[in-house]
């Protein structure tokens, strides 16, 4: 099952060796070719998936959790922005039907766009979503006024 996916080996291989120095069954699957021949991608984007057996998926997840909160263990992976969840695929279109290849077919066409996919809320963003604004509790700019002259 898949815990975490990165768009760079190096991070990918890093977490896996630590997930397996701590007694889990963990490796690296490279979708690269499956993102580039199945979904016509031909830039691949969290495509470094670390994986672990499916009975170790909860501990390696709580395990992973507090390494990142000690360390930063998770840096560079693929995060949900509006749950946090680690379960994200891109592009969004399903690999586990032929239904998925019309999409696929049609973003590589450019008719429609390629976005993240979170598994845990079903939410789903642009590849290069812009920065969300600092707002305070009234949803005011929390930073410089707009207005000449205001401050």
């Amino acid at each position: 099952m898949s815990i975490a996916a990165f768009d760079h080996l190096e991070p990918a291989e890093h977490l896996a060796a630590r997930l397996r120095e701590a007694g889990f069954h963990a490796e690296v699957q490279d979708e690269s070719a499956a993102q580039k021949w199945q979904l016509y991608n031909m830039h691949p984007r969290a495509h470094l998936r670390v994986v672990v057996l499916e009975e170790d998926a909860v501990a390696s997840t709580k395990q992973i959790t507090a390494w990142d909160a000690a360390d930063g263990a998770l840096t560079g992976a693929a995060r949900c922005p509006e749950c946090g969840s680690l379960r994200v695929e891109y592009p969004q279109f399903s690999r586990r039907t032929l239904m998925g290849a019309l999409p696929a077919a049609l973003a590589a066409a450019g008719v429609i766009e390629r976005d993240f996919y979170c598994e845990a809320c079903q939410f789903t963003w642009p590849e290069h979503e812009a920065p969300k604004p600092d707002l305070d509790s009234l949803y005011w700019s929390k930073g410089k006024p707009v207005i000449k002259g205001l401050g």
